[in-house]
């Protein structure tokens, strides 16, 4: 017993020993952090090894920096690589934690935590995601090392950032001889998202280096296939057939592929080589509903009519890297060219965050609205991300919207009567649409109890997005926040008034979108969620305008065909509360089997509960139309919900089956009641 008090004290003086030279040495680095060295020099140069790389596999990325004049002692050198590069496993926007590569006094004080505690904090000596720094030319060189969580690019001073990490290291021991490199080696995984050149930010004695040197991360084989056609056209007018081949991480596959064409049993092309995409156009003469099949691939239907009215598709709410919180691409494919070339969408916004209006990023997201924007083939719309204690994104009618003072109201930031006020003038001044989404999820949802108070002019709301659906509060739905696996264990279902359900059962008129908020710079990928918008035009002044009128509605991603009317009046209507009799009419035509359709009814009178007022399931087929008519009961409101039989695989966040929905925007008998 007395070897081992002995022999307990000598490993606490050890454990004191080693804690007393931590601190030196940390209180020494800090001012070697600090520390101002000779300013950059225009020869220094940077390179990303390898600088061409595939997705997502676990490999070392090396940042060379070289120094022509050589490097001397007390110089800081700092590298940071995208967000991409740090994702956690396949994550929308988790970023996990790089370390040192472990001491032997982290070792032993891993040691003594296990002997004094029974537990062993394992992190301090992990063997992956770390990042090592070595000279090869100056062997006697060392390097203090400093990693801190900062966005990419600076804001002014430096700010801190959950999601990136810079890694800077101190010179001492040896200067760097001229000619010599400095070498941070990175043990990570590769960015599952394909881009022609990521950045890696590089900077010397705190000057960031005029170019950011960058890496390639190229996309694998063809895993899915998506055939996709307009959703109406006129007879005898042309129109595309995209066919277009993703890989297991949704990007644009680089493998050649062989398929045949047909329509209706009939092969149009029987020997089609493509690479990633390809397009064929084709005329129909006759009206009907039709679909093409690719090698046993369906496209979405197309309705041939006089009247082509859409439905057009996009994405409303997505995410660049001047989110700080996003691990998207910007080059080769950017946000935009994604959503028209891979994911084939009508129209997209791109709803950044408030650092979206920093440095430059603004003006940039205008030009970029300016540039893309090719009315009646791809139409953009400028948005942003903000909030007062839940989340909303705007939409400008122009690309030239100006950065205003709302849009800095991060949804973390409670509501007050003032920032509402500030919001509604904003809105007024610039003639912009407002959306609320992610209702009801545990981290910056919303109150439809009377506790949230919204802008007077918000119209619309998201029933879906790649974090789950928001329709009505069920932790048991494959498509509910704790199954969509957007962060694992974080987002749940919030119970409560929190849903689209309980927002129209308060009178508030709102209509209904779906949109992915994809932080990976993939608008618009399969199953993240679509908006379907009403209109005989792909304009952006068409499209706003029929969401101001609510002719759209949302689907967890397919290009379900939807018309539901009552009384001849389409989505969106308000028909008159004296109505003695309701004449329904309610079309689909999927993009598989239908499995079922109901329409709900929530009745305007005290102890009123949500009923199901038409069902029908089973094996409905590919296209279903009915009509019926039933007594009106007064003030209510109505919407209809569509699934299909077969779900839809998805890899990332997770691989699960993801099923097929489409909502309906609602109609009103009898005006709804909007002010709270």
């Amino acid at each position: 017993m007395k070897i081992f008090r002995i022999m307990k004290y000598m490993v606490v003086a050890v454990a004191v020993l080693i804690a007393l030279n931590f601190l030196w040495q940390k209180i020494s680095r800090m001012e070697a952090f600090e520390k101002e060295a000779d300013a950059i020099s225009s020869n220094i140069s940077a390179a990303v090894e390898p600088a061409v790389m595939p997705a997502h596999v676990s490999a070392p990325i090396r940042v060379r920096v070289a120094f022509p004049e050589g490097l001397k002692r007390g110089s800081n050198i700092s590298t940071q690589l995208p967000n991409a590069a740090l994702a956690y496993d396949l994550s929308y926007s988790l970023t996990k934690t790089i370390q040192k590569p472990a001491s032997i006094a982290d070792v032993i004080g891993v040691a003594i935590g296990y002997i004094f505690t029974g537990r062993a904090d394992t992190r301090k000596v992990m063997l992956w995601d770390t990042v090592a720094v070595t000279s090869p030319d100056a062997p006697k060189a060392k390097f203090d090392l400093r990693i801190r969580r900062l966005q990419f690019d600076d804001v002014g001073e430096a700010s801190a950032e959950r999601h990136g990490q810079r890694v800077t290291a101190v010179l001492k021991g040896a200067d760097i001889p001229p000619g010599g490199e400095v070498i941070m080696t990175y043990s990570t995984t590769t960015p599952w998202v394909a881009s022609g050149a990521f950045p890696v930010r590089v900077d010397v004695n705190k000057v960031r280096m005029a170019e950011d040197p960058t890496f390639v991360v190229e996309a694998g084989s063809t895993s899915s296939r998506q055939v996709v056609v307009p959703s109406s056209v006129r007879p005898g007018e042309t129109f595309k057939v995209e066919i277009i081949s993703g890989d297991k991480y949704d990007n644009l596959s680089a493998s050649e592929d062989s398929v045949s064409l047909s329509l209706n049993g009939e092969v149009l092309e029987e020997m089609l080589l493509y690479t990633g995409r390809t397009e064929r156009e084709v005329t129909l003469d006759e009206p009907g509903i039709y679909r093409f099949e690719v090698s046993g691939t369906l496209s979405n239907p197309v309705r041939i009519t006089e009247n082509p009215n859409g439905p057009w598709w996009g994405d409303l709410h997505s995410h660049n890297a001047w989110s700080a919180d996003a691990l998207s691409s910007l080059t080769d494919p950017d946000h935009y060219t994604y959503a028209r070339d891979v994911s084939a969408l009508d129209y997209a916004a791109l709803t950044n965050h408030i650092f979206g209006l920093e440095a430059g990023y603004w003006q940039k997201t205008q030009d970029w609205c300016e540039s893309y924007n090719e009315p009646g083939e791809f139409v953009t719309i400028l948005g942003f991300e903000g909030g007062i204690g839940y989340h909303l994104d705007g939409y400008f009618p122009t690309c030239t919207g100006p950065a205003i003072e709302s849009q800095r109201y991060g949804a973390g930031r409670g509501m007050n009567e003032k920032k509402l006020s500030a919001l509604e003038e904003d809105i007024d001044r610039e003639q912009m649409i407002v959306a609320t989404h992610h209702t009801g999820i545990s981290w910056g949802g919303a109150n439809f109890d009377g506790t949230h108070r919204f802008p007077r002019q918000m119209r619309h709301i998201e029933v879906f997005s790649a974090h789950g659906q928001s329709e009505m509060y069920d932790p048991s739905d494959p498509l509910s926040y704790e199954y969509a696996g957007s962060t694992p264990g974080f987002s749940l279902s919030k119970r409560g008034a929190h849903y689209v359900r309980d927002a129209w059962a308060a009178g508030m008129k709102l209509f209904t979108l779906a949109a992915s908020d994809d932080h990976n710079g993939q608008p618009g990928k399969r199953a993240n969620g679509l908006t379907a918008i009403m209109s005989p035009e792909l304009t952006r002044g068409a499209l706003l305008q029929s969401m101001r009128e609510g002719t759209m509605y949302g689907t967890t991603g397919e290009r379900v065909l939807l018309d539901f009317s009552v009384n001849g009046q389409p989505m969106g209507s308000v028909l008159p509360e004296d109505s003695t009799e309701l004449d329904f009419r309610l079309e689909v035509h999927g993009t598989a089997d239908i499995s079922e359709i109901e329409v709900y009814r929530y009745v305007f009178e005290e102890g009123a509960e949500w009923e199901t007022v038409f069902h029908r399931s089973g094996d409905l087929g590919l296209d279903f139309e009915e009509g019926w008519t039933e007594p009106a009961v007064g003030h209510a409101v109505y919407y209809a919900r569509i699934e299909q039989a077969t779900p839809i695989r998805v890899t990332i966040p997770t691989l699960h089956d993801r099923p097929v929905r489409a909502w309906s925007s609602p109609i009103w008998v009898g005006q709804p009641e909007i002010e709270w």
